[in-house]
Protein backbone atom coordinates (compact mmCIF):
# COMPACT_ATOMS: atom_id res chain seq x y z
CA UNK A 1 0.00 0.00 0.00
CA UNK A 2 1.28 3.63 -1.10
CA UNK A 3 1.74 5.79 1.80
CA UNK A 4 -0.74 8.49 0.85
CA UNK A 5 -3.28 5.41 0.52
CA UNK A 6 -2.23 4.15 3.82
CA UNK A 7 -2.19 7.97 5.86
CA UNK A 8 -6.23 8.26 4.25
CA UNK A 9 -7.04 4.78 5.30
CA UNK A 10 -5.82 5.30 8.80
CA UNK A 11 -7.77 8.63 9.31
CA UNK A 12 -10.75 7.37 8.72
CA UNK A 13 -10.30 4.61 10.72
CA UNK A 14 -9.42 6.59 13.96
CA UNK A 15 -12.55 8.49 13.10
CA UNK A 16 -14.49 5.27 13.25
CA UNK A 17 -13.34 4.73 16.50
CA UNK A 18 -13.87 8.49 17.73
CA UNK A 19 -17.56 7.80 16.76
CA UNK A 20 -17.92 4.20 18.18
CA UNK A 21 -16.62 5.97 21.22
CA UNK A 22 -19.06 8.92 21.31
CA UNK A 23 -22.14 5.46 20.85
CA UNK A 24 -20.04 4.06 24.01
CA UNK A 25 -20.66 7.48 26.19
CA UNK A 26 -22.60 6.89 29.70
CA UNK A 27 -26.27 8.00 29.51
CA UNK A 28 -27.42 10.68 31.23
CA UNK A 29 -30.88 11.14 33.01
CA UNK A 30 -31.90 13.47 29.62
CA UNK A 31 -31.33 11.03 27.04
CA UNK A 32 -31.77 13.80 24.79
CA UNK A 33 -28.45 15.56 25.92
CA UNK A 34 -26.62 12.39 25.46
CA UNK A 35 -27.95 12.37 21.72
CA UNK A 36 -27.24 16.29 21.02
CA UNK A 37 -23.21 15.26 22.04
CA UNK A 38 -23.51 12.53 19.72
CA UNK A 39 -25.10 14.50 16.76
CA UNK A 40 -22.60 17.20 17.64
CA UNK A 41 -19.54 14.71 17.17
CA UNK A 42 -20.79 14.24 13.92
CA UNK A 43 -21.32 17.53 13.16
CA UNK A 44 -17.70 18.56 14.10
CA UNK A 45 -16.35 15.87 11.56
CA UNK A 46 -18.30 16.77 8.47
CA UNK A 47 -17.27 20.07 9.11
CA UNK A 48 -13.70 18.88 9.14
CA UNK A 49 -14.00 16.82 6.00
CA UNK A 50 -16.22 18.72 3.73
CA UNK A 51 -14.97 21.60 1.63
CA UNK A 52 -15.86 24.99 2.93
CA UNK A 53 -18.50 25.64 0.86
CA UNK A 54 -20.93 23.44 2.39
CA UNK A 55 -22.08 24.60 5.85
CA UNK A 56 -23.43 22.39 8.95
CA UNK A 57 -26.72 22.87 10.81
CA UNK A 58 -29.44 21.82 12.65
CA UNK A 59 -33.14 23.21 11.87
CA UNK A 60 -36.26 22.50 9.45
CA UNK A 61 -35.90 22.16 5.47
CA UNK A 62 -39.21 24.24 3.95
CA UNK A 63 -40.20 24.24 0.43
CA UNK A 64 -41.73 27.16 -0.99
CA UNK A 65 -45.10 24.87 -1.14
CA UNK A 66 -46.50 23.39 2.11
CA UNK A 67 -44.22 20.88 2.47
CA UNK A 68 -41.11 21.00 5.12
CA UNK A 69 -38.94 18.50 6.51
CA UNK A 70 -38.86 16.78 10.43
CA UNK A 71 -36.79 18.44 12.64
CA UNK A 72 -33.32 17.76 10.91
CA UNK A 73 -30.47 16.60 12.44
CA UNK A 74 -27.86 17.38 10.68
CA UNK A 75 -28.82 19.86 7.73
CA UNK A 76 -26.00 20.25 4.84
CA UNK A 77 -26.21 23.53 2.69
CA UNK A 78 -24.75 26.18 0.35
CA UNK A 79 -23.69 28.80 2.66
CA UNK A 80 -21.74 30.20 -0.27
CA UNK A 81 -24.41 31.46 -2.32
CA UNK A 82 -27.88 30.74 -0.72
CA UNK A 83 -29.03 32.45 3.47
CA UNK A 84 -30.90 30.75 6.19
CA UNK A 85 -33.07 32.66 8.91
CA UNK A 86 -31.89 31.46 12.73
CA UNK A 87 -35.38 31.50 14.64
CA UNK A 88 -35.62 30.96 18.53
CA UNK A 89 -36.33 27.46 18.57
CA UNK A 90 -34.48 26.24 14.81
CA UNK A 91 -32.96 27.40 11.86
CA UNK A 92 -35.37 28.01 8.97
CA UNK A 93 -33.37 26.35 5.79
CA UNK A 94 -34.48 27.14 2.43
CA UNK A 95 -34.90 23.75 0.27
CA UNK A 96 -32.88 25.50 -2.90
CA UNK A 97 -30.11 25.96 -0.36
CA UNK A 98 -29.70 22.16 0.89
CA UNK A 99 -27.88 19.57 -0.32
CA UNK A 100 -28.34 17.04 1.97
CA UNK A 101 -29.78 15.68 5.33
CA UNK A 102 -28.48 13.52 7.91
CA UNK A 103 -30.22 11.50 10.56
CA UNK A 104 -28.38 10.76 13.64
CA UNK A 105 -29.08 7.75 15.73
CA UNK A 106 -27.59 6.44 18.58
CA UNK A 107 -28.70 2.96 18.09
CA UNK A 108 -30.25 0.80 15.64
CA UNK A 109 -33.30 -0.41 16.11
CA UNK A 110 -36.58 -0.98 14.18
CA UNK A 111 -38.45 1.70 15.56
CA UNK A 112 -35.84 4.25 14.93
CA UNK A 113 -35.27 2.61 11.51
CA UNK A 114 -39.48 3.42 10.66
CA UNK A 115 -38.50 7.07 11.89
CA UNK A 116 -35.60 7.24 9.35
CA UNK A 117 -38.13 6.01 6.45
CA UNK A 118 -40.45 8.80 7.82
CA UNK A 119 -37.71 11.50 7.92
CA UNK A 120 -36.47 10.87 4.39
CA UNK A 121 -39.60 10.87 2.62
CA UNK A 122 -40.55 14.26 4.17
CA UNK A 123 -37.59 15.17 2.52
CA UNK A 124 -38.12 13.75 -0.78
CA UNK A 125 -41.66 15.22 -0.41
CA UNK A 126 -40.14 18.67 -0.59
CA UNK A 127 -40.43 20.61 -4.46
CA UNK A 128 -37.80 22.09 -5.52
CA UNK A 129 -38.09 25.18 -7.50
CA UNK A 130 -34.69 26.50 -8.34
CA UNK A 131 -34.31 30.36 -9.75
CA UNK A 132 -33.67 29.33 -13.38
CA UNK A 133 -31.24 27.65 -15.16
CA UNK A 134 -27.33 27.54 -13.36
CA UNK A 135 -24.27 27.74 -15.32
CA UNK A 136 -23.84 23.79 -15.72
CA UNK A 137 -27.62 24.10 -17.66
CA UNK A 138 -26.29 27.03 -19.43
CA UNK A 139 -23.04 24.74 -20.54
CA UNK A 140 -25.33 21.98 -21.08
CA UNK A 141 -27.38 24.19 -23.51
CA UNK A 142 -24.39 25.23 -25.74
CA UNK A 143 -22.92 21.96 -25.80
CA UNK A 144 -26.76 21.00 -27.37
CA UNK A 145 -26.29 23.56 -29.83
CA UNK A 146 -23.27 22.66 -30.75
CA UNK A 147 -24.42 18.95 -31.60
CA UNK A 148 -27.48 20.29 -33.79
CA UNK A 149 -25.17 22.44 -35.38
CA UNK A 150 -23.53 19.14 -36.34
CA UNK A 151 -25.88 16.74 -36.86
CA UNK A 152 -27.90 19.92 -38.65
CA UNK A 153 -31.19 19.36 -36.81
CA UNK A 154 -33.35 21.72 -34.68
CA UNK A 155 -34.30 21.46 -31.17
CA UNK A 156 -36.39 22.52 -28.62
CA UNK A 157 -33.99 22.64 -26.02
CA UNK A 158 -33.61 20.46 -22.88
CA UNK A 159 -35.82 18.36 -20.46
CA UNK A 160 -34.05 18.96 -16.81
CA UNK A 161 -35.30 17.06 -13.78
CA UNK A 162 -32.96 17.72 -10.99
CA UNK A 163 -31.61 15.96 -8.39
CA UNK A 164 -33.51 15.85 -4.74
CA UNK A 165 -31.97 16.90 -2.03
CA UNK A 166 -30.12 13.77 -0.41
CA UNK A 167 -30.62 11.49 2.80
CA UNK A 168 -28.69 9.92 4.96
CA UNK A 169 -28.69 8.26 8.37
CA UNK A 170 -25.91 6.66 10.47
CA UNK A 171 -26.65 4.51 13.59
CA UNK A 172 -23.37 4.02 16.04
CA UNK A 173 -24.14 1.18 17.57
CA UNK A 174 -26.19 -1.95 16.82
CA UNK A 175 -27.61 -3.49 13.61
CA UNK A 176 -24.68 -6.37 13.60
CA UNK A 177 -27.60 -8.76 12.40
CA UNK A 178 -30.00 -5.70 10.52
CA UNK A 179 -30.02 -5.51 6.50
CA UNK A 180 -28.12 -8.77 5.87
CA UNK A 181 -30.76 -10.62 3.86
CA UNK A 182 -33.82 -8.69 2.22
CA UNK A 183 -35.86 -11.72 4.06
CA UNK A 184 -35.46 -8.93 7.36
CA UNK A 185 -36.53 -5.94 5.55
CA UNK A 186 -39.80 -5.09 5.37
CA UNK A 187 -41.24 -5.52 2.24
CA UNK A 188 -42.98 -2.07 2.31
CA UNK A 189 -39.16 -0.15 2.77
CA UNK A 190 -38.34 -2.29 -0.15
CA UNK A 191 -41.59 -1.47 -2.17
CA UNK A 192 -41.47 2.55 -1.32
CA UNK A 193 -37.51 3.04 -1.46
CA UNK A 194 -37.57 5.74 -4.18
CA UNK A 195 -40.30 7.45 -1.67
CA UNK A 196 -38.40 6.61 1.58
CA UNK A 197 -35.32 5.14 2.36
CA UNK A 198 -32.19 7.02 2.45
CA UNK A 199 -29.33 8.01 -0.36
CA UNK A 200 -27.53 6.74 1.93
CA UNK A 201 -27.46 4.35 5.23
CA UNK A 202 -24.05 3.87 7.49
CA UNK A 203 -24.11 1.42 10.55
CA UNK A 204 -20.80 2.17 12.66
CA UNK A 205 -20.77 -0.67 14.56
CA UNK A 206 -20.68 -3.58 11.92
CA UNK A 207 -18.99 -1.01 9.25
CA UNK A 208 -22.39 -1.71 6.98
CA UNK A 209 -22.99 0.98 3.99
CA UNK A 210 -26.37 1.11 1.72
CA UNK A 211 -25.65 3.59 -1.27
CA UNK A 212 -29.32 3.84 -3.08
CA UNK A 213 -28.87 4.70 -6.87
CA UNK A 214 -30.44 5.73 -10.22
CA UNK A 215 -29.98 3.82 -13.65
CA UNK A 216 -31.27 3.89 -16.87
CA UNK A 217 -33.04 0.64 -15.61
CA UNK A 218 -34.56 1.32 -12.41
CA UNK A 219 -33.51 1.87 -8.78
CA UNK A 220 -31.08 0.11 -6.99
CA UNK A 221 -30.09 -0.75 -3.26
CA UNK A 222 -26.65 -1.60 -2.70
CA UNK A 223 -25.49 -3.30 0.65
CA UNK A 224 -21.65 -3.24 1.57
CA UNK A 225 -19.93 -4.84 4.67
CA UNK A 226 -16.88 -2.50 4.79
CA UNK A 227 -15.65 -3.10 8.71
CA UNK A 228 -13.59 -0.63 10.07
CA UNK A 229 -13.42 1.19 6.38
CA UNK A 230 -17.24 1.71 6.31
CA UNK A 231 -16.71 5.47 7.03
CA UNK A 232 -14.48 6.59 4.22
CA UNK A 233 -16.72 4.54 1.94
CA UNK A 234 -19.79 6.74 3.46
CA UNK A 235 -17.83 9.70 2.95
CA UNK A 236 -17.00 8.92 -0.64
CA UNK A 237 -20.67 8.61 -1.49
CA UNK A 238 -21.74 11.42 0.74
CA UNK A 239 -19.68 13.57 -1.41
CA UNK A 240 -20.84 12.31 -4.80
CA UNK A 241 -24.40 13.11 -3.11
CA UNK A 242 -23.77 16.66 -2.45
CA UNK A 243 -21.21 17.11 -5.50
CA UNK A 244 -24.21 16.28 -8.10
CA UNK A 245 -26.04 19.06 -6.28
CA UNK A 246 -23.99 22.19 -6.68
CA UNK A 247 -22.05 23.70 -10.08
CA UNK A 248 -18.77 23.21 -9.48
CA UNK A 249 -15.76 25.38 -11.24
CA UNK A 250 -12.81 22.84 -10.38
CA UNK A 251 -13.14 18.92 -10.70
CA UNK A 252 -14.81 16.90 -8.44
CA UNK A 253 -12.80 15.46 -5.81
CA UNK A 254 -13.55 11.85 -4.49
CA UNK A 255 -10.74 9.43 -2.92
CA UNK A 256 -10.69 6.68 -6.05
CA UNK A 257 -7.01 7.30 -6.52
CA UNK A 258 -6.49 7.22 -2.61
CA UNK A 259 -8.31 3.98 -1.45
CA UNK A 260 -9.02 2.21 -4.33
CA UNK A 261 -9.13 -1.27 -2.60
CA UNK A 262 -11.81 0.05 -0.44
CA UNK A 263 -13.85 1.82 -2.81
CA UNK A 264 -13.44 -1.19 -5.89
CA UNK A 265 -15.24 -3.25 -2.67
CA UNK A 266 -18.46 -5.65 -4.31
CA UNK A 267 -22.02 -5.46 -2.55
CA UNK A 268 -22.88 -8.48 -0.63
CA UNK A 269 -26.64 -8.00 -1.96
CA UNK A 270 -28.49 -5.78 -3.90
CA UNK A 271 -32.08 -5.26 -4.33
CA UNK A 272 -34.07 -3.64 -7.12
CA UNK A 273 -36.70 -0.90 -6.40
CA UNK A 274 -39.33 0.95 -8.64
CA UNK A 275 -39.08 4.38 -9.00
CA UNK A 276 -42.34 6.31 -8.60
CA UNK A 277 -40.60 9.79 -9.24
CA UNK A 278 -38.80 11.61 -11.85
CA UNK A 279 -35.22 10.19 -12.24
CA UNK A 280 -32.68 12.74 -12.07
CA UNK A 281 -32.01 13.63 -16.05
CA UNK A 282 -31.00 16.37 -18.70
CA UNK A 283 -33.04 15.34 -22.58
CA UNK A 284 -32.66 17.00 -25.36
CA UNK A 285 -35.77 17.87 -27.31
CA UNK A 286 -35.03 17.15 -30.97
CA UNK A 287 -37.57 18.78 -33.45
CA UNK A 288 -39.27 15.92 -35.69
CA UNK A 289 -39.36 16.87 -39.08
Amino acid sequence: MRPAQEKVRHYFRVKTQQLRAASALPSVEHSGLAGSHREEFQRLYLREILPRRYEIGRGMVYGSLRHRSREADIVIWDAMNYPSLPMLDHSFFFAEAVRGVIESKSRWSTEDFNDVLLKSQAIRDIVLFPGGPNLDDAVALLQLEVAALHAAREHYGLMLSKPHIATAAVFLAGGSASLTDQSVIPPDAIDNADDCWPDLLLLVEPGRVVLKEYREDGGWLFFFNLGDDALLFFTHALLRLLTERIVSTEAPFYFETYAPDVLETEPFMVIPFRPTRPVPSRSPLWHSS
